[in-house]
């Protein structure tokens, strides 16, 4: 939690409130969060009880004042210092545009980098197949929140279906900054597969997002699949070998 907490107060974007919503943790959270508040008063935290984690991040959602909100898990962090003021300029220079999703950086439990991904053009009928727009990588205009809540009945894929569901009412827009990181846990990986693959059919079954289950739509499943890993192996190869040219990765994967 320490790094996600610093990669908020290390934003050179500094008109921020960043809120803390803990399920009442009986580990040094709280001890941690009210060491940090010292050093930054921008810092919001409650404890209590919760009915899971789209209840916590809903808290979250209707306390929050700003008017660009962001959700982000504690064992993830921000790439670098210049996200949010990034963000912010791509809102202000198109006031059509009401979300804004970027690359994401996968690092392990030390921090070390596997893989960078920088996510397609937006396409509602590829994200139906392909969740590349997840909650770490995505900001929204305060609009998108005011109408649409986390749905509680998910856990495993509770980001995908809201993507899912703001982006058929509000407009999205790529940059092709990474955004965020996103620290994979290889442990707990195979222990929640086949659960969160019926999350996901729960979602293809939902008539609401017209997502199709039949013989025509699995066929456009792997072959997009196929595509988005060429792709993404693509980006790595690119990506990894700017390296030694671009300083905020330079100094990322040198720390």
């Amino acid at each position: 939690m320490s790094t996600c907490l610093a990669s908020v107060s290390g934003q050179i974007y500094a008109n921020i409130e960043h809120i803390v919503v803990d399920g009442g943790s009986t580990d040094r959270t709280i001890e941690l969060l009210k060491e940090f508040k010292q050093k930054d008063s921008r810092l919001i935290y409650s404890s209590a009880p919760d009915e899971g984690q789209g209840d916590a991040v809903n808290k979250g959602f209707l306390n929050a004042t700003g008017d660009i909100i962001a959700w982000i898990n504690s064992d993830d962090y921000y790439f670098d210092e210049s996200v949010f003021e990034h963000v912010v300029g791509l809102f202000k220079s198109n006031p059509d545009i009401d979300i804004i999703y970027g690359g994401m950086a996968y690092v392990d439990s030390c921090d070390k980098l596997h893989h960078v991904r920088i996510p397609p053009k937006y396409n509602y009928d590829l994200l139906t197949r392909i969740a590349y727009i997840g909650n770490t990588n995505a900001f929204y205009r305060r609009k998108v929140i005011e109408r649409h809540l986390l749905d509680k009945n998910y856990h495993f894929v509770i980001d995908h279906e809201f993507m899912l569901r703001i982006t058929k009412d509000f407009k999205a827009l790529r940059t092709q900054k990474v955004l965020a990181c996103f620290r994979v846990h290889s442990n707990a990986k195979t222990q929640v597969m086949s659960k969160k693959s019926k999350d996901i059919e729960r979602i293809r079954r939902n008539e609401y997002h017209g997502i199709r289950t039949n013989l025509y739509y699995r066929i456009l499943l792997y072959r997009d699949r196929i595509i988005y890993r060429l792709r993404n192996l693509y980006n790595d190869y690119k990506y990894l070998s700017a390296v030694k040219e671009n300083p905020p990765f330079k100094k990322f994967i040198t720390r």
